[in-house]
Order: structure tokens, then C-alpha cells, then sequence
């Protein structure tokens, strides 16, 4: 209403000058006003009074109309101008720039000079704004040169416009060749920087920037905290900005920026802190909110709530919520998200739809990704690297390469993203080959120089055994950093070849780069595996001296290792300083717990967690039914899986089944492990029969260890276990002669089984030693030290005397 009543009091006056002929003043007055045909009545009435358009008045109105975009009134007007000043022709060559209509812009430009006036740095300004392509802002730039116009706002123009196009190295040679001491030019070549991903770069300016002592705003602490992955960097920018009193509602733009470097850096706590602090929060503030969402659920809640307050929703709020909805169980909201973007018009962006074929990707619901796909109009790289990886993660490798094809015979050029799904491809279909061709093609299209593709290559190669090649190209590496480092660790760990792993740690550690805590998590992980405990105490006490000891994964895998190495109080000790909504570090005690027969514990654990609001997933019922398993509890064990569904809503997966069939095996309720297995919703692979065959075993039950040993055969016919196994259960009945069929057997598939094999680690050297090995050094002394023991053992008096007869068929 305040509004209207404005409006109608500008009418007034414009009424009110008409009868007191003051055209002039009539006509500026209703160009204010932005009402055409109003100023329209009004420039006829100033004609035909006699009355010329001035330069001073003139570029008042053609400014108005060409922010408005109405183009064709302003160009008339400055038409209509007799002699028309530079500033008049500004006007509307900055209005077709706000526009970017890089052709009008030319053109004015050029007129202007022909008029016989000469540019001034505002002319410049707009035209190096008004440029579309790189060889117009090439152009743009010889022309400020030739007049000699390189101030501050012409130069940061040239950045900017040299960063957008992508050609970062023409605007970093502009910025060192004028060389001006004006914070916005060094802001623009901080934002250039980021933008093009040379985040090192735009550190080292505004350390630079801050060193010469330049102004520091807003804008130039917005544009350096893209460029931060640590956070500690990123605290010392809130301390600046808290410093200059720039946070607390003075500068929205900083405080969305701050909540995303901290979101983007892990430390998505601080990032809500920094939100629940803002008075007035805008679209970006909740979009970022919604990004720092401890899990899908909440993402969803936030969302539902910017709804229900009728605030604005933008393409990127949407791109933030459907892409925590990567879980089956919220399928059904995202379906929802996505209805309200077909009606809400969104499904015409290319990001919002690549979001949609990611959330569908992650649910795997493949089908509604690929119709989302089909049904856009102008898909982008982004859309087929989606839709490939949507199909590499859900195990559908050929329509994975099928898409990859399809995407080659419309001339896309695939990026690293895209190579980097199809060599996900061939390392999840165990194809070297594939491999090796993949490999071929980025070095032809020169990928390998980038280092997100070398560690993706290395992984690839070991994921397919062929960790020779792995090697090969780590050591073809010139200058080997932490992501080459890490991606050689971890396929050594994946391999197997822990001690590898650990060597290449300490070679790693003297170069010149630092680890990070995916390193150390790596280590340890190999630490445990070794049960090198003296080594994991180590890196623990690295991770602490470091700072990365607060890191979840490093949390959860000192943890780890400790429990791995018998010493559960040190790995409760740890616990104790863990962050309370690490649920990993959780899962790791809970595992430990069980492992070392402590159910009370992880019973007490498993309660605690709830009481804290902690949700428990698949890992924590693991390490629940394990501790079942070992201590026998059969009741509390059917309880648990009962309520996994139920209660907290995590779905049963074959390694959950394989706990409850090994703890009725091991308490002799084999007919209710068949029945569970028969039962199953989903089926039960070798390792399921595997553990019933076991089960079979100790309690002599040889009719039901027949068909598990027939199953298990079925599906690893080159399984030795179940050979052993069912030879000694045949061994345990006194079924002689079933023993020696199977041995026939055995012999004409050539199956041989596996030799046992431990390690021990003395005085940081590993030992390893196989069954009936002799080729140690000390395997004398170790067989008479042995002999010993076995003579201790057979004389306690507690030594059971009816345990069952294994026969292994194979004598080594």
C-alpha cells in the first residue's frame, strides 16, 4: 500500500510540472519512474515545446531504460541527442555489458569513437565487461593498452573476464605485467584462481596481498576461502573477519562463505554454528545449512522446513538436498523433490537433473536415472559421467560401457571424471585389459599428467591383481605427493601386502610432502593387520603431535589397531576422547569389544549409543551379533536382528545371516542354520555354506554337512575348505572309504589345499612361517622349543581327550 501511494504521488508531481510546462523536469521525472508511456507523453510534450535534448539529460535516461533493458527506447533517445557526450554513450554501452551482449557493445564502442569522442575508463570498463569470448577480451585488452587506461577497475575487469573464459594464465600475465597496488585487482586475481582450480596460487596472492599491506574486505576474504582445505587456514580467515567486525549480520556473503569452507573441509559443526549465528539468513545461507546436514534425514527436515516458511528455493538448494538423498530409504522423499521441481519448472536446468541421476544412481534405481537422462533436453559432461557412474557403482558394467560408447559417437570429449568412472569399470570387472586400454586413452588425450587420474590408475591396477603395474606407474611418477601416496597404500593394503604398505609409509614420509590423515588411516589400518603394535603406537602418536588425531577415520583406526593388537584398554582410553557423533570410532569399539569376547560392553556400548541419539547401522549389528556369536547367546542375538529392520531401519545383509548361522552352529542348531538359510531374503553365498559345513563338523551332523559341502562345491568348485572339511567329518564318522573317494577326487581336479601360514614381528623384522616349514634360520630351535610345548600340553590334566579326528587327505 506504501508502495501505491508513492507511486500515485509521482504521478502527481509529474501532472503538476506538465501544467507548469516544465517539460525538462516532467521528462525526468516520469524516466525515474520507468513507465514508458508515460515518458513517452512526456518526450512528445518536450518536443513540441520547442525543447532539445541535453548530454547531461539525455545520458540520465538512456542509463534508466538500459538498466531496465529496454534497449530500443534507450538507443533512440541517444539518437535523439544532438551532441551527446562520452557519458551519454556509457549509459547504454554498460547497460547491453550488465546484459552481456558482447555485439552491441562493440559496436557502441566503436561509435563512440567515431563520434570523435574518446573513451574514458568507464567506456573501457563496460566493453572489457561486455566480452563473451576470450578473443574479445584479447581485443578489449590491446585497446586499454593502446590508450593507456590500465587503472584498477579496468584491470580487474580483464581478470575477471580472462578467469570466467578459462584462460588463467593470460589473466595471472596481465595481473604481473601492470602490477597495480589496488586491493581489487589482487580480490580479482584471488577469485581467478580459485576458479580455475589453482587454489595454491590464489593462497600464495593473498598472502602476498596481505604482506604488501593492501586493504582487506569483505570480497577478498569471500574470494581466498574457496581456494582453503584445511580448516586451520580457514579459522585464521574467521579470526581476521571477526577482527574487522565484518561477521554478525555486517556481511551475509562472508558468513555463507565461512559455512561452506567449513562444510567443504569436514568441519560441518562449525559450519551450523556459524548459521545458528546469523539473524537473517538468506537462500544461500540455507542452502549451504541443508549442505552441512548431519545426514539425509535432517538434509530433507531443513528442506521441508524452507517450505513450509515460504522462502525462496533456487537450483542450487536443490542440487544440496538431492544429493544427501543417496540412500534406498528416502527414495521415496527424493521422488517427492522431484515432482516439486517438474512443477516448479527446474527440470529444464542440467544441474538439478544431474543431481537427480546421482540420488537415483545411489538408491539404484538405474532405470528412473536413465529416463531422467533421455527426457533432458541439453545434457552436459556432468550428466554422462552421473549416468556412468551410477551404473559402475551398481555392478551394471556393460550399459557402464555402453554409455561411455554412446557418449565417444557424439563427439564428447570425456574428462578425468568420466575416465576415472570407466576405470572403476574395469577394476570392478577384474578386466586388466580393459585397464590397459583405459590407460592407452588418457595418455592420448594427455590425462596423464594429472594427478587425480594417476592415483585412479594405480588403484585400478591393483583392484585387478596386477599390482606390478600399480607399482610401475607410482614409480614413473616425477614428483610423487600425497594423493599418489595414498592411492599406492592403499592398493598395497587392499593386496594384502601389509608390510609393503608400512615400507613404503617410511619412504614416503622422508620426501618433501606431507601425509594427511587418509595416510595415517591407511597405516594403521596395515598395522593392524600385521598386529604390529609398537609401529601403530607410533603413528598414533604422529597423528597427536600433527593435529589429525581429531580426524573420524584416524580416530577410528587407532582404535582399530589397538583392539587388533590385544590391548582393548588402550583402544577403550582412546575411545574416551573421540568426538561423541563419530560413529565410526563407535562401530571400531563395538568390533574390538566383540572380538575379544567382551559382550557386556558392547551391550552397554550399543545402549549408550541410543541414548545419545546415535543411529547404528549395518557395522554396529555386526559387531552386536559377533559378540552374540561368541559368547553363545542365542536369544539375544534373534532379538537384535529382529530389531535392525524394525527399529532403526538397516536391512540384513549376508554378513549379518553368516553371525547367526556360525552361533547355531557353534551351539548345535544346525536344523535352525538351514532353516535360517532357507529363509534368507536374499542368497546365501559360498561363505554362508562354508560356515554351516563348519558347524557340521564339530557337532558330527554328516547328512547336513553333505549338502552344505555339495552347495559350497557348486559355487567354488576350487574351494579346498570344503574338501578338508567334509574329509574330516567323513574321518570323524569312520566313513573310510568316503574319505579316500574324496582324496581321488581332490587328486583329478588337481586341488591342493592352502598351507597355513602366521607371522610374528621381532625387534621390527617380520617373520613369516608356513606348515612343516623349515626354511627359517632358527627352525631348529624353533621345532625343539615347540616339541616342549607339546609335552607341557599332553601332560595337563586338563587337556581334553575326545576331540574329534581331522584327517587332512593332503600330507605336505
Amino acid at each position: 500500500m506504501k508502495g501505491l501511494a508513492t507511486h500515485s504521488d509521482a504521478l502527481q508531481s509529474i501532472k503538476t510540472l506538465v501544467l507548469k510546462r516544465l517539460y525538462p523536469q516532467a521528462l525526468r521525472a516520469s524516466a525515474s519512474l520507468l513507465h514508458p508511456p508515460l515518458t513517452d507523453q512526456s518526450y512528445a510534450l518536450f518536443l513540441k515545446s520547442g525543447f532539445t535534448l541535453d548530454a547531461f539529460l539525455s545520458s540520465f535516461i538512456v542509463n534508466r531504460f538500459a538498466i531496465s533493458g529496454d534497449f530500443a527506447r534507450a538507443r533512440r533517445f541517444l539518437l535523439d541527442t544532438p551532441y551527446p557526450d562520452t557519458v551519454s554513450w556509457n549509459s547504454l554501452i554498460s547497460g547491453y555489458a550488465r546484459f552481456r551482449q558482447p555485439g552491441p557493445v562493440f559496436d557502441l564502442f566503436n561509435g563512440l569513437r567515431r563520434s570523435g569522442l574518446s573513451p574514458d575508463e568507464f567506456s573501457l570498463s563496460s566493453l572489457v565487461k561486455g566480452c563473451g569470448v576470450l578473443e574479445q577480451n584479447e581485443v578489449a585488452h590491446g585497446v586499454c593498452l593502446k590508450m593507456g587506461l590500465m587503472n584498477g577497475f579496468v584491470v580487474s575487469g580483464l581478470l575477471d573476464g580472462y578467469a570466467k573464459l578459462g584462460d588463467v594464465d593470460s589473466a595471472e600475465k596481465c595481473f604481473k605485467e601492470v602490477y597495480i597496488a589496488d586491493s581489487v585487482v589482487w580480490t580479482a586475481m584471488v577469485c581467478g584462481f580459485v576458479w580455475n582450480g589453482e587454489f595454491e596460487k590464489g593462497r600464495e596472492v593473498f598472502v602476498e596481498m596481505r604482506g604488501l599491506g593492501l586493504e582487506l574486505n569483505e570480497f577478498s576474504l569471500t574470494s581466498v576461502l574457496g581456494a582453503l582445505s584445511d580448516v586451520r587456514e580457514g579459522e585464521q580467515v574467521f579470526g581476521l573477519s571477526v577482527k574487522m567486525g565484518l561477521l554478525c549480520g555486517c556481511s551475509i556473503h562472508l558468513n555463507n562463505a565461512l559455512m561452506n569452507m567449513y562444510s567443504r573441509c569436514g568441519s560441518k559443526s562449525d559450519a551450523i554454528k556459524m548459521f545458528d549465528e546469523m539473524t537473517e539468513p538468506d537462500v544461500v545461507s540455507w542452502t549451504e545449512r541443508i549442505g552441512a546436514a548431519y545426514d539425509a534425514i535432517e538434509a530433507f527436515e531443513l528442506f521441508r522446513l524452507v517450505l513450509s516458511r515460504n522462502m525462496e528455493v533456487n537450483e542450487y538448494m536443490l542440487i544440496n538436498v538431492l544429493s544427501a538423498m543417496g540412500e534406498p530409504k528416502l527414495l521415496k522423499s527424493g521422488r517427492q523433490i522431484q515432482g516439486l521441481c517438474q512443477k516448479a519448472g527446474y527440470l529444464l536446468v542440467a544441474s538439478v537433473n544431474n543431481a537427480l541421476i546421482f540420488m537415483y544412481g545411489k538408491c539404484g534405481e538405474m532405470v528412473a536415472a536413465r529416463h531422467i537422462f533421455d527426457e533432458m533436453l541439453c545434457g552436459d559432461s556432468v550428466s554422462w559421467n552421473s549416468l556412468i557412474a551410477g551404473y559402475a557403482e551398481n555392478g551394471l558394467m556393460k550399459q557402464a560401457l555402453k554409455v561411455f560408447s554412446q557418449m565417444r559417437d557424439y563427439l564428447l570429449q570425456p574428462n578425468k571424471y568420466t575416465l576415472a568412472s570407466i576405470l572403476e569399470v574395469a577394476a570392478n570387472s577384474n578386466s586388466p585389459e580393459q585397464a590397459m586400454q583405459i590407460h592407452s586413452y588418457i595418455v592420448k588425450l594427455g590425462f596423464i599428467v594429472d594427478n587425480s587420474m594417476l592415483s585412479c590408475l594405480i588403484t585400478a591396477y591393483g583392484k585387478c591383481n596386477m599390482i606390478c603395474e600399480s607399482k610401475r606407474v607410482y614409480s614413473d611418477i616425477s614428483q610423487i605427493n600425497v594423493l599418489h601416496l595414498n592411492a599406492m597404500a592403499a592398493t598395497l593394503v587392499h593386496a594384502g601386502c601389509h608390510a609393503d604398505a608400512l615400507k613404503l609409509f617410511q619412504t614416503g614420509w622422508r620426501l618433501p610432502q606431507e601425509v594427511d590423515c587418509i595416510t595415517l588411516s591407511i597405516v594403521l589400518k596395515a598395522c593392524g593387520a600385521l598386529t604390529d603394535l609398537e609401529y601403530g603406537r607410533n603413528i598414533h602418536s604422529m597423528a597427536l603431535k600433527s593435529g589429525m588425531s581429531e580426524d573420524n577415520f584416524v580416530e577410528s583406526a587407532v582404535i582399530d589397531v589397538y583392539c587388533k593388537c590385544g590391548t582393548v584398554d588402550e583402544a577403550a582410553k582412546t575411545f574416551m576422547n573421540v568426538s561423541k557423533n563419530n560413529l565410526v570410532a563407535w562401530n571400531a569399539m563395538v568390533m574390538g569389544y566383540a572380538q575379544h569376547g567382551c559382550y557386556h560392553e558392547v551391550f552397554e556400548l550399543f545402549n549408550k549409543m541410543l541414548e545419545l541419539g546415535i543411529q547404528p547401522d549395518e557395522i554396529t549389528y555386526l559387531g552386536v551379533l559377533n559378540s552374540c556369536c561368541h559368547a553363545g547367546l542365542v536369544n539375544e542375538a534373534c532379538t537384535y536382528l529382529s530389531s535392525m529392520l524394525e527399529l532403526h531401519g538397516v536391512v540384513p545383509c549376508l554378513e549379518h545371516y553368516a553371525c547367526m548361522i556360525d552361533l547355531f552352529g557353534r551351539v548345535g542348531l544346525l536344523e535352525d542354520a538351514k532353516r535360517t538359510i532357507d529363509q534368507m531374503p536374499i542368497m546365501p553365498d559360498a561363505q554362508i555354506w562354508q560356515i554351516l559345513l563348519s558347524g557340521c563338523n564339530i557337532h558330527g551332523n554328516v547328512d547336513l554337512g553333505e549338502v552344505a559341502a555339495k552347495k559350497l562345491i557348486e559355487l567354488q568348485p576350487e574351494n579346498d575348505s570344503a574338501y578338508v572339511l567334509l574329509s574330516n567329518l567323513y574321518a570323524s564318522a569312520g566313513r573310510w572309504n568316503a574319505v579316500g573317494k574324496l582324496r581321488r577326487v581332490m587328486k583329478e581336479k588337481i586341488i591342493c589345499k592352502e598351507p597355513g601360514s602366521s607371522w610374528i614381528q621381532v625387534r621390527g623384522s617380520v617373520h613369516y612361517f608356513f606348515a612343516s616349514d623349515t626354511s627359517h634360520p632358527e627352525s631348529k630351535e624353533i621345532y625343539m622349543k615347540l616339541q616342549r610345548l607339546y609335552e607341557e600340553m599332553f601332560a595337563s590334566p586338563y587337556l581334553e581327550q575326545d576331540r574329534p579326528v581331522n584327517y587332512d587327505p593332503i600330507q605336505f
